[in-house]
């Protein structure tokens, strides 16, 4: 009995390599028709795999800049209707009752941006500066980390000293080096010109989510002590309406500004009036995320119809097959081929067509992806990579396969009911 079911096994295989061997030849006897069914699938699979791949690349790669740059960025701001109270202003006593009482805070600092006001002249020209002024905390708002010497610390940001740190781009502009630290660097701006000891170079950072949040202004990017514009400019910066927190990392955010702004309310016995707000960049990521998730799932439905298209193309060329292979089908029912070996056949022929096209589709889109995202690389959008879902890649094979036997059983099932008798006359 066993041995009886295992020669049928063996049977039913030989049989199904036949129908293979029979339905490779028919496609290679019909290369230009074969290649022009299976480019609908090709294309909706490469579509589908592309979008996919490049877009989750994509998106890990703005994400985690966004996160690196961003990701523990808090900003906390009064927001009181004028008609019914002062508006509050906060001072440095706020930030160190935060540093005292609020854990997994890295720093804080009200940040002043002065555009490209000021101007530095050396013997390669004269340059415009974008000055930001900000106590000690400020080295952790752009997320570069420092390429030569140092950022200047909370006794010199404290005590006015005339220091100051500049990027890569801007040292080389000024000096043609980044090997700078220690040398001065005369700034002129609102009429007052004073020179600054460069204690530090920071790294240059061309990524787009520096592009997206930053901006870039200027030839040389200039951070010094935020007590040096009072002292030197004249501006009032004892009181801000809004500073910056610095979280040890994103996943503390919610927790910091929940407790920051409950002890702020206390300090300005404000609690339950919503006087005290605060933004975080971590939700605007996660934003981003989303955004670009509903992007890839439009772009998909799009490949979707491609695939669904492409399939049509299957059945249609099937059909035609059926018309020119009627004599032959007849000579097959005559010879005493059952209706389900036909059937099977014809059904054989449209699934290889489909998964061929499929499999070139799913090595085009992976390529494809990786193309893209090494390209945007290139571009300074920091390190894409593709990132291929093998879900994704299955669930692609598996559609293109069901695609094959939706759209192929039609013309198998109108070959498989040829009246042999018909047939034979069939010119």
């Amino acid at each position: 009995m066993h041995h009886r079911s295992r020669r049928r096994m063996e049977q039913t295989m030989a049989r199904i390599l036949e129908y293979v061997k029979i339905a490779l030849m028919n496609i290679r006897s019909n290369k230009a028709r074969s290649f022009l069914t299976m480019l609908g699938i090709i294309i909706g699979i490469s579509s589908v795999i592309l979008i996919v791949s490049a877009g989750n690349g994509f998106k890990v790669g703005i994400s985690g800049q966004l996160d690196a740059l961003v990701g523990g960025f808090i900003q906390i701001y009064a927001d009181v209707p004028a008609d019914e109270a002062d508006t509050i202003m906060f001072n440095d006593d706020d930030i160190d009752a935060i540093y005292e009482k609020v854990p997994h805070v890295k720093g804080a600092t009200d940040i002043w941006r002065m555009g490209a006001n000021g101007s530095a002249q050396t013997t390669k020209g004269t340059f415009s500066v974008a000055p930001m002024f900000g106590n000690e905390s400020m080295q952790f708002y752009d997320g570069a980390p420092i390429a030569r010497g140092r950022y200047f610390n909370k006794i010199e940001s404290q005590s006015g000293a005339k220091v100051c740190v500049i990027n890569e781009r801007g040292a080389k502009k000024l000096f043609g080096t980044i090997d700078v630290v220690g040398l001065d660097l005369s700034m002129s701006m609102w009429g007052v010109t004073e020179d600054f000891t460069i204690v530090g170079v920071k790294k240059d950072d061309d990524s787009l989510a520096k592009e997206m949040t930053m901006g870039t202004y200027g030839d040389v990017s200039m951070e010094i002590p935020i007590t040096l514009l009072e002292e030197l400019y004249g501006y009032y910066t004892e009181e801000f309406s809004s500073f910056i927190i610095f979280a040890d990392s994103s996943e503390y955010v919610t927790d910091i500004s929940r407790q920051v702004q409950s002890l702020l309310e206390a300090r300005y016995n404000v609690r339950g009036k919503d006087y005290i707000q605060s933004a975080d960049m971590a939700s605007q990521v996660g934003m981003i995320g989303d955004i670009l998730n509903y992007i890839t799932i439009f772009i998909m439905l799009v490949a979707g119809i491609a695939l669904i298209v492409g399939g049509i193309g299957v059945m249609n060329i099937m059909l035609v097959s059926v018309t020119e292979r009627t004599k032959e089908i007849g000579i097959r029912k005559a010879l005493g081929a059952k209706t389900g070996s036909i059937l099977f056949q014809f059904l054989m022929e449209a699934v290889i067509i489909t998964l061929i096209g499929g499999f070139v589709g799913i090595v085009l889109g992976i390529l494809g992806a990786r193309g893209i995202c090494g390209l945007a690389s290139n571009m300074g959008m920091g390190g894409m990579e593709a990132v291929v879902d093998p879900k994704v890649v299955l669930a692609a094979t598996g559609f293109s396969s069901l695609i094959g036997i939706f759209f192929g059983i039609y013309p198998a099932r109108k070959a498989a009911k040829l009246s042999p008798i018909e047939a034979l006359r069939h010119e």
